[in-house]
């Protein structure tokens, strides 16, 4: 507010609201608080706080506030005096610990050995009051470059906007505490003298980004999201930008130079530009913690960066005992393995298959796995093992939902396994799992990186009481998923508690007959295709959705007998006629809501009879288009008829 002197009054308040004051700014630059005013934690404010700000500038003054408000992003504040930076600082921590916050210093600047009108040496009160601020809060100081007394007011009238602009950023930096050296630790610890300066500050980006290069060694950069790895001698594992960050700094102390954020980023980011991209792993590589097993020339061989292994299982590979086989060495895994399978050879061996391709990470089969059945039949166990031939640290877990949004995705990346366990009733596109199976690049965000696109290299496995219901029926879930049914339950006087903790010291002997029994990895393949495609999973299909379980009722017969589509506008129905009518009449008779439209359900139903394997074709005939196929006879059981009468007897 202006008064009529042309003195400013300016409000002060606190960080809650409350206002705690005012100050007087007159012409001549004289300042001083209105009587009453509290100073202590108060603050002039210049721009609006909303939400968690990213950053907090803090400056003295206002007019400072003012232009810094120019020069920054982020929520300026004026906190009166160099006295009250640190009352400010501290409070404005307390309330957001993860904030940057910048004290925007003045620089009382003065010649060496000046002295006041007191005799007394001169001190740079602003930048010794920002740097004590700094240091107890964690943040960041810059100071206007000059050899004078100035703010940043002052640094912008002499050298214009975009100057003090890059010089606030340039000016960036932190105030580290020395720790003190240990006496005692010197007697045992060789202290390693800081290197020589070798013009560090003089070096440009690129420079100093070959020397972070050189301290790691063994790098590399993701072409599409600019992640950095790094070799640690069996993986390539994510170095965070932050980590970067940090390790850049450490070369800046250890050469004694003073550094920016700007500065650090800038050679993080030619650092990128320097390194080479981020090979592809070798599907048939299978990484275990003492090396690599090449399914193609069944070798082990130690582990080289070649290999561009991200992730390994964690297990130590070893030689197989003399006639090693699974009822003999591993007999708690081949109990569980048969009563899932219900002694079914065949079924058993479409299992083994499921966890080879979980063991050996082929994402690129373009399948997932889906087990589904009664509580207690073996499932979790199932997702216990394939969690262990992953391995536990490269195994995610998350639900459909997760799959779908950008957000739930970043959890996944890098991991070879992706479990949903204990799948809530599902019902919908299945777009996000139809994505990463089928190998397709998609968007990711990492609410603190910024968003980027990749391939997740994981197999997914789904584990269920009731099986997922999926709207697309145009065969993109159909060829992918491979359904296993577990419907027997284990007695109560069979279960074994620690069934799971016996099984995870029959693991070496399970990779061994695995990798044996699949040396062939197409066989496992087919396998999982003709799971795929059995009986059993259609029956899965038929319970959870009313179109598979109507296609069920439909047989084919010769081309001129078969029935008509039909539509709404027919009446009465003559669901025995026409195709639609008899779908209409199947979901009222069983209580099924929400029928498919017409165009659906003809768009439909060709895919549905392909996996039944039933001929289904459209026919023209004298009297317009008829479909080669009729209802079976078990259909009469839900098609209208008239109700039977008891003691009926006809008048006839």
């Amino acid at each position: 507010r202006l008064l009529q002197d042309g003195s400013l009054l300016l409000v002060t308040q606190t960080l809650d609201g409350t206002i705690s004051g005012a100050q007087i700014i007159k012409p001549n630059s004289d300042k001083h608080l209105v009587s009453g005013t509290q100073k202590k934690g108060s603050f002039i404010q210049v721009s609006e706080i909303t939400g968690t700000p990213d950053t907090i500038i803090i400056t003295e003054g206002y007019a400072t506030a003012l232009t810094v408000s120019q020069l920054h992003n982020g929520v300026v504040l004026a906190a009166i005096d160099e006295s009250n930076l640190l009352n400010v600082a501290e409070l404005v921590r307390k309330q957001w610990p993860e904030s940057t916050i910048i004290l925007a210093a003045d620089n009382d600047w003065h010649e060496p050995e000046e002295r006041d009108k007191n005799r007394k040496l001169k001190k740079n009160v602003g930048k010794i009051a920002a740097e004590k601020t700094a240091k107890a809060i964690n943040g960041w100081v810059t100071l206007p470059p000059t050899e004078y007394k100035a703010d940043w007011d002052d640094y912008r009238q002499h050298h214009g906007i975009e100057a003090a602009k890059q010089a606030f950023s340039n000016g960036l930096y932190q105030v580290r505490e020395k720790e003190p050296v240990n006496a005692e630790a010197t007697e045992n610890y060789e202290i390693k003298p800081k290197k020589a300066n070798n013009n560090l500050a003089q070096m440009a980006a690129s420079q100093r980004g070959t020397l972070l290069v050189e301290h790691y060694q063994k790098i590399a950069v993701h072409a599409e999201s600019e992640a950095v790895y790094h070799y640690n001698g069996t993986t390539w594992e994510t170095v965070s930008d932050n980590e970067l960050r940090r390790a850049m700094v450490a070369i800046f102390d250890q050469h004694d130079t003073p550094y920016s954020p700007n500065g650090i980023n800038n050679a993080i980011c030619a650092m990128k530009l320097q390194i080479p991209v981020i090979g592809e792993q070798r599907s048939d590589l299978i990484g275990f913690n003492n090396g690599v097993y090449a399914l193609s020339t069944q070798q082990f061989t130690p582990h080289q960066p070649e290999h561009w292994l991200m992730n390994h299982n964690g297990i130590a590979f070893t030689l197989p005992a003399v006639g090693e086989n699974l009822p003999d060495h591993a007999p708690d895994f081949y109990r569980w393995l048969s009563h899932a399978a219900g002694k079914n050879e065949n079924k058993m061996d479409r299992i083994k298959a499921a966890l080879f391709m979980i063991l050996a990470n082929r994402y690129d089969w373009q399948l997932f796995i889906e087990v589904t059945g009664e509580g207690g039949s073996g499932k979790s166990v199932f997702t216990y093992i394939a969690t262990l031939l992953a391995g536990e640290h490269n195994t995610a877990s998350g639900n459909m939902r997760a799959l779908d949004e950008a957000r739930g995705r970043y959890q996944f990346v890098g991991k070879s396994l992706i479990t949903l366990p204990d799948q809530v009733k599902y019902v919908g596109e299945g777009a996000g799992i139809k994505a990463i199976t089928g190998g397709d690049l998609i968007e990711v965000d990492g609410k603190y990186e910024k968003q980027f696109s990749i391939i997740i290299k994981a197999v997914v496995l789904a584990t269920n009481n009731e099986p997922m219901s999926f709207t697309e029926r145009n065969g993109g879930i159909a060829r992918r998923r491979v359904i296993f049914p577990f419907n027997i339950p284990v007695k109560e006087s069979e279960k074994d508690p620690q069934l799971p903790e016996k099984i995870s010291r029959e693991l070496p002997v399970i990779i061994r007959h695995l990798l044996n029994e699949f040396a062939d990895q197409n066989k496992a393949k087919k396998l999982l295709q003709a799971q795929r495609d059995s009986n059993e999973a259609l029956t899965v299909k038929s319970h959870s959705d009313p179109l598979y379980r109507f296609c069920g009722y439909l047989v084919s017969v010769n081309d001129t007998t078969g029935m008509k589509m039909g539509n709404k506008n027919i009446s009465p129905r003559a669901p025995r006629m026409y195709l639609y009518h008899a779908y209409l009449s199947f979901m009222e008779a069983h209580g099924f809501e929400r029928p498919l439209t017409l165009t659906k359900f003809g768009e439909s139903i060709p895919k549905i009879m392909l996996e039944y394997r039933k001929e289904y074709r459209k026919v023209r005939t004298k009297k317009g288009f008829s479909y080669n196929v009729e209802l079976s006879e078990e259909a009469e059981e839900w098609l209208p008829s008239v109700p039977e009468c008891r003691d009926f007897t006809s008048p006839v």
